[in-house]
């Protein structure tokens, strides 16, 4: 049982440096594949054919401003945008969409929520149309109320993407995400059919970013990835944008273990 490794990269440059490192695919930031004009996505494919990575995971192509959870969102205006986005992003290898903007679906503390909570259930709806067009499948990531007060675990996802009523969604992990929503490695396997993506990083980072584990951070990372390997996962594995070939290998020598 294997897995594929990739990279986080929120520039040109960076999925360069994530090939020559050995890494098998990038995540491209929600705001990369957007903002390249027809030029970079020409050369950029031409990579692909000459030992490139593809940008196997994209994140919601939507500006970061821009809030699904917001009266006022409108989904006929943002359909365009999104499926010239997915367009390209198909052009770049991208198999799979993640949304982890936790801002994107904030609801409001007060006032009437069912029908915001619905908004975001039509917009996920036309995204996995858009996307199931180019074979991709979306993932919403429950993330922790410091980030967000919507999708908060895994029951709520396993609740509310089943009334999205598509087969190409589903959900995904990340390490430092597991204590915020609630989660043990060994509470994995309950949920093992919602995970069909991981992210990777040093959950407890001293200045709170992504950071690519090392030998020498502090934390234990056999827990997680024996927990992966007890339920059967051989899909992507996503280190963060800081990850170089050291960190690469540092992961793949604890998989094997």
């Amino acid at each position: 049982m294997g897995v594929q490794w990739g990279r986080a990269v929120t520039d040109l440059s960076q999925a360069d440096r994530a090939a020559a490192d050995g890494f098998e695919f990038a995540q491209a930031a929600a705001a990369l594949v957007p903002s390249l004009d027809d030029g970079q996505v020409l050369r950029q494919m031409e990579r692909l054919r000459t030992g490139g990575v593809p940008f196997t995971v994209c994140g919601v192509p939507l500006p970061a401003d821009v809030q699904v959870t917001q009266q006022g969102f409108n989904l006929y205006v943002w359909t365009e945008h999104v499926k010239r986005s997915l367009h390209r992003m198909a052009d770049l290898g991208c198999r799979k969409i993640v949304w982890s903007d936790g801002r994107a679906r904030v609801l409001p503390v007060e006032g009437e929520v069912a029908g915001l909570k619905e908004q975001a259930l039509q917009f996920l709806f036309m995204l996995c149309e858009a996307a199931g067009t180019f074979g991709m499948t979306v993932l919403v990531e429950p993330l922790g109320p410091r980030r967000t007060n919507f999708l908060n675990s895994m029951k709520e996802i396993g609740e509310f993407l089943p009334r999205v009523g598509k087969d190409n969604l589903s959900s995904m992990v990340s390490l430092r995400e597991l204590e915020p929503i609630g989660l043990s490695p060994a509470q994995l396997h309950d949920h093992r059919h919602l995970i069909g993506h991981v992210q990777m990083e040093n959950p407890k980072s001293a200045d709170g970013e992504r950071r690519c584990p090392r030998p020498d951070d502090g934390h234990d990372y056999r827990p997680f990835l024996r927990a992966l390997r007890g339920i059967g996962y051989s899909g992507l594995i996503t280190l963060p944008a800081d990850a170089d070939a050291a960190g690469l290998e540092f992961c793949r020598r604890l998989w094997k273990e």
